[in-house]
């Protein structure tokens, strides 16, 4: 499995390759990589988001159109603090004004770019307090948000989440659904999810919530370690008592909790993509059950698949499919297995039913 860090420095290589001359080969290959790992989209597009902001940042280029390489070192700012996915400080030796260069390659561009942009929100941080803010997505969405610290969290269907980030810690309360979370690391501010009665404590790491009901949570760590622990009765979060002595999950672990019990499960590197299918607009299954698939297609449609024969749910399913197309699922169903739908004029729910035992017309 490949670490976020490797992943980010080949999104942005992409993105720097897309910029130029392009043909329809690299365009191949260029779908290729996505292809491969689910996280490798949401590289890239959290990337691309941070180039689209940064474009503002031309009109504020010195009148000589010089960027100066050596703007980190100078302003004595942290790397630790500043650094991002894939963009580090760049080295170099100060320059006179009156010396001039060739143009930079647009990746040295937005390396400093970047910098700069860094350099305020680390002044901003320092200087003030960020209130609560809300994100949603609707039933069969997805969204990429980039948090004030440089972590960014992709949404999943039907998800609603609050963030606060403040001088001394990074909050994030998931109100319900499921959210990928990259955290850049910030040993300073630790990163807190609450989701339900669980609190999951991160520094800098990479990891999926899911809240599958009031009294159940899931956690998928893909890289880095994170702690559970439990959030107090009266609500607060309080930032030694419930994670102090909370059990630790390190990447490629899973941990499904529920009130008093924590069940840690290990889960295979080349199952994570897997897992995360979700992140590309993908359900991913390998051997679950009929049931299991049905629930997690209507997680993220309005039309409801059923299952109402107990027998045929507990048929084992495969295969990688859109999340908003159940359609084509039911397709593979009836070819693979006889299965047909039968739509209730009623209620519009698509019944799944053996070919054998829908009644004649």
């Amino acid at each position: 499995m490949s670490r976020a860090t490797d992943i980010a420095d080949t999104a942005a290589q992409w993105l720097v390759r897309l910029e130029a001359q392009t043909s329809p080969e690299v365009w191949d290959a260029f779908q290729a990589w996505l292809d491969q790992d689910p996280r490798h989209q949401a590289a890239f597009v959290r990337l691309r988001v941070a180039w689209n902001r940064i474009d503002v940042l031309k009109n504020l280029r010195p009148a000589d159109g010089n960027i100066d390489a050596d703007l980190l070192s100078r302003a004595q700012v942290r790397p630790a603090t500043l650094r991002a996915q894939g963009l580090h400080p760049l080295k170099g030796k100060p320059r006179r004004r009156s010396e001039t260069a060739p143009m930079p390659e647009r990746r040295r561009i937005l390396l400093a770019a970047a910098a700069v942009t860094a350099v305020a929100v680390a002044g901003w941080l320092g200087t003030r307090e960020f209130g609560w803010k809300s994100y949603a997505t609707s039933v069969g969405a997805h969204t990429d948000v980039v948090l004030q610290d440089g972590s960014t969290v992709r949404l999943n269907t039907d998800t609603r989440l609050r963030t606060r980030i403040s001088t001394h810690r990074r909050e994030i309360f998931l109100e319900r659904g499921e959210a990928l979370f990259n955290v850049s690391h910030d040993a300073r501010r630790p990163f807190y999810v609450t989701a339900a009665s669980t609190v999951v404590r991160a520094v800098g790491t990479e990891f999926s919530v899911r809240i599958r009901d009031a009294a159940h949570v899931d956690v998928l760590v893909a890289e880095g370690r994170v702690a559970l622990g439990s959030r107090a009765s009266t609500g607060s979060l309080d930032e030694a008592t419930p994670l102090a002595a909370a059990p630790q999950l390190s990447a490629g672990k899973a941990a499904s909790v529920e009130p008093g019990t924590v069940v840690v499960m290990d889960v295979p590197s080349a199952d994570i993509p897997r897992r995360l299918a979700w992140t590309a607009g993908r359900l991913a299954f390998q051997g679950e059950t009929l049931s299991f698939a049905v629930q997690e297609f209507n997680r993220y449609n309005r039309r409801q698949l059923a299952v109402t024969d107990p027998a045929l749910g507990q048929i084992q399913v495969g295969g990688v499919f859109r999340a908003t197309d159940p359609d084509s699922f039911v397709d593979a169903l009836r070819h693979s297995f006889g299965i047909r739908a039968q739509t209730l004029r009623s209620t519009g729910e698509i019944r799944l039913v053996a070919e054998d035992r829908i009644p004649p017309p």
